[in-house]
């Protein structure tokens, strides 16, 4: 299989280019996820989990310039990105269908996105007797 070039598609680094800290975990890199594409020889695809330490988001492209990022250039906290803004976001600068605001994430993430965090809790409870079991 020819490996797939994903410039563009995937973060060079998923470490907040502000403080450094590791904004996606269990992720793999832009190059990472190259090689592990063109391994797999069987086309089941690449796995990537959203956990609690997970703080992957997308907001509207007006908050991000406003931030002074451009598209894929490094990830930013949720924390990073508020300083450089100057505020706290609200659900309102998340871009609304995006399947990446749809995922698991940090609490502070899912609070600004206005996630009912007690049916989280309830989700991830289940998620964790299923893999228990």
């Amino acid at each position: 299989m020819k490996k797939p070039d994903l410039r563009g598609k995937v973060p060079e680094s998923w470490a907040c280019i502000d403080c450094g800290i590791n904004t996606a975990p269990s992720h793999l890199n832009r190059e990472q996820m190259e090689q592990a594409f063109a391994r797999d020889w069987a086309d089941k695809g690449v796995e990537n989990t959203y956990t609690e330490l997970t703080e992957i988001y997308e907001v509207k492209r007006q908050i991000w310039e406003a931030a002074g990022m451009e598209p894929m250039n490094g990830c930013l906290c949720i924390g990073c990105l508020e300083k450089r803004l100057g505020r706290t976001l609200t659900a309102k600068d998340f871009v609304r269908n995006s399947p990446l605001n749809k995922m698991p994430g940090t609490e502070r993430l899912l609070e600004r996105r206005n996630v009912d965090l007690s049916a989280v809790d309830k989700l991830a409870s289940i998620a964790r007797r299923k893999r228990a079991s």
